[in-house]
């Protein structure tokens, strides 16, 4: 079926769009596996994503775009055209039109831009007040261990996705996690006392630099990142600890700092089975560990109420392992 001239949407509005209208969108094509139906026939499950959404579609072997999907790798840059439909009460486009992207439109920046997620705050700003909470830290040498980091991976760090999809998966997102959760920590220091602050604002700066490291960079035209190499086999808390011992030894980090400051990197997932290294052990690792929880629940609720269909009351979130209301209260905010 060639390409009609309906005005491009994005995954966003055309999930949002009318059961039974056309939809047509450029996206990237995600990765591509063969599932088996009940029936036991056999189909092909693929991810699109644009910067506003990604969503799974299916193809079985009748379908008229089957030929074009089973040649293209993950990444490919693609338009893709169907009807919005629904499967057990969530959106869901039926694709009958696929086609690579032409060599004019990929040149062009208005349609790469409709590609890759964004943050949708300022980023010279953020990175100002990052460096001015960094430029705060008591200690010289905590804060000079984080400031030679920051020379090495700096400019790397301000353009990292914090995730592959959970929270913060776009341009800038490790800056804006990063800078919340050190704005909560600043905000809630003079609650616990008991938690130094040096160490902590510290650690929450470096709790995921590894990630720099992790992840591929999110190019201008790619809708997700991916893991590298040194991703799949060290991951973000091993790898961030070794910054850390890089960059203390090279300022002269007391020892006892250096293993402290390591320990909140290496546990900042709270739990073995949710990927830490070591259960948080410190005061600053259980302050850090908790903040870095919250923000990264609350963004992805975030995420979701943006994605959110109108009408719907309730949506699954993995972040929270369960529904999440969307319906905001009446509270007359």
């Amino acid at each position: 079926m060639p390409f009609m001239s309906e005005p491009l949407l994005t995954l966003r509005e055309s999930k949002t769009s009318p059961v039974g209208s056309r939809f047509q969108a450029i996206c990237a094509l995600g990765e591509i596996s063969t599932k088996t139906a009940k029936t036991g026939s056999t189909y092909y499950e693929a991810v699109i994503a644009d910067a506003t959404d990604d969503i799974k579609i299916r193809l079985f072997g009748d379908s008229p775009v089957k030929p074009v999907l089973v040649t293209l790798k993950p990444g490919a840059i693609v338009r893709v055209g169907g009807t919005v439909s629904d499967f057990n009460g969530r959106p869901d486009l039926k694709v009958d039109q696929l086609a690579p992207i032409t060599d004019a439109e990929r040149s062009d920046p208005a349609i790469m831009g409709r590609l890759t997620p964004v943050s949708q705050h300022d980023p010279l700003k953020m990175k100002a007040d990052l460096l001015g909470i960094i430029a705060r830290i008591p200690h010289a040498g905590l804060r000079a261990t984080v400031e030679s980091a920051f020379e090495e991976y700096g400019e790397r760090f301000h353009d990292a996705v914090a995730a592959l999809g959970m929270h913060h998966a776009f341009r800038h997102g490790l800056l804006e996690h990063t800078l919340r959760m050190a704005k909560c920590a600043e905000a809630l220091l003079p609650l616990y006392p008991k938690v130094d602050h040096s160490l902590a604002v510290a650690g929450i700066v470096l709790h995921d630099m590894g990630k720099v490291q992790e992840y591929s960079r999110l190019e201008p035209g790619m809708a997700k990142a991916s893991f590298t190499r040194a991703g799949n086999l060290h991951g973000h808390l091993v790898l961030g600890a070794f910054i850390v011992r890089a960059h203390g030894t090279k300022v002269g980090l007391e020892a006892s700092l250096m293993e402290r400051l390591e320990h909140v990197i290496l546990s900042h997932h709270t739990m073995r089975e949710y990927g830490a290294c070591a259960t948080p052990s410190t005061p600053e690792a259980v302050f850090v560990a908790r903040i870095d929880d919250m923000d990264a629940k609350l963004s992805a609720v975030e995420e979701e109420l943006r994605k959110a269909p109108p009408g719907a009351e309730f949506m699954p979130l993995r972040a929270i392992d369960g529904q999440l209301l969307i319906t905001p209260p009446k509270t007359g905010a």
